[in-house]
């Protein structure tokens, strides 16, 4: 599922982990993400095996702690139902 909220669109379903970095008055809201899995063909032996790549951070930057807060717990409101919807839906 692609979720957007204020100007962020995201996967929920390779989201790993949502943080705040402070820095001044302000600071960053840091999405960490599942590692990308690709199947890939060995040229010499012919069998195929899974890769693991990292998938980089996204981050958005705010200048103020009090809209760093708001968002963050906006997210972490997103994220929270879109587990419980996939756990009960399972």
């Amino acid at each position: 599922m692609i979720h957007e909220h204020n100007g962020i669109a995201i996967s929920l379903y390779s989201l790993k982990a949502l943080r705040m970095e402070l820095s001044g008055e302000g600071g960053f809201l840091i999405f960490e993400f599942d590692n990308a899995l690709v199947r890939l063909e060995n040229d010499e032996t012919g069998k195929w095996v899974e890769r693991s790549y990292r998938n980089e951070p996204l981050s958005q930057f705010y200048d103020d702690v009090l809209d760093l807060q708001e968002s963050f717990d906006a997210w972490i409101g997103v994220w929270n139902n879109f587990v419980t919807q996939v756990s009960t839906s399972e």
